[in-house]
């Protein structure tokens, strides 16, 4: 799994809880750090992510960037507390899931 998240302190949670879980997780703070994960290591089965990270980047941009490199689709989940219409439109992509916040632990284990 790849996680993608820019607070230091959330991801190193997160990271921690999934591989509690007994995944195998990757934890990087941004989309150039995803690209470079993706190209050097095994390809992720999943992407976590925010919606708004830092620099202005967002988790659409990073599974954007991630699905062109690897020119195939890549299930993803994006955690978000927006609820513009852009983020309702995510709902029509098959290989993405889209959890509001806060994100219970349970929750994201499913």
């Amino acid at each position: 799994m790849l996680l993608v998240k820019d607070d230091p302190a959330v991801r190193d949670a997160t990271r921690m809880l999934l591989r509690v879980e007994g995944y195998h997780v990757t934890a990087v703070s941004s989309r150039a750090e995803a690209l470079r994960v993706a190209s050097d290591g095994p390809r992720p089965d999943l992407l976590l992510t925010d919606y708004h990270l830092g620099d202005g980047e967002t988790g659409t941009q990073v599974l954007a960037a991630l699905r062109e490199r690897m020119g195939a689709p890549l299930k993803a989940v994006l955690i978000t507390g927006d609820t513009c219409s852009a983020i309702k439109e995510l709902h029509r992509d098959p290989h993405l899931r889209v959890s509001s916040k806060p994100v219970q632990a349970d929750e994201l284990l499913q």
